[in-house]
């Protein structure tokens, strides 16, 4: 069965597997594959890094401008229980990040959909 949704609709769907994510992340004490895919997405990121001690996500993202120059890579740092909302603001809505998002979903066990297919705005 299929499910039709919009980009509200995939934004907060997103949200409610993000949170699964978090949830997941806290008790296993480990990043899931798909948690980092999304964050290396929605960041352009190089490399997603769980701190345990700490309980915040590293991310790595290249900073430096020229190509043939040795990557500079500044670190983020955010606390995995506001991983909800600083996702959030880096949602993004064309065509190709919605099927990313949509691809992310469908993986999902907890979406009751054998395919999600994005609906236009």
């Amino acid at each position: 069965m299929a499910s039709y949704l919009n980009t509200n609709e995939i934004r907060l769907s997103l949200q409610q597997l993000v949170k699964q994510y978090v949830e997941e992340c806290e008790s296993c004490k480990q990043l899931s594959d798909e948690f980092v895919s999304l964050i290396k997405h929605n960041f352009c990121a190089k490399y997603v890094y769980y701190n345990k001690d700490k309980q915040q996500i590293e991310i790595g993202i290249e900073a430096s401008e020229a190509p043939d120059t040795y990557p500079d890579i500044k670190i983020y740092k955010f606390p995995v229980k506001k991983a909800v909302k600083w996702l959030d603001k880096s949602f993004k809505d064309q065509k190709r990040d919605l099927e990313f998002y949509g691809k992310l979903l469908n993986r999902n066990d907890n979406f009751n959909s054998s395919e999600i297919v994005l609906m236009n705005r």
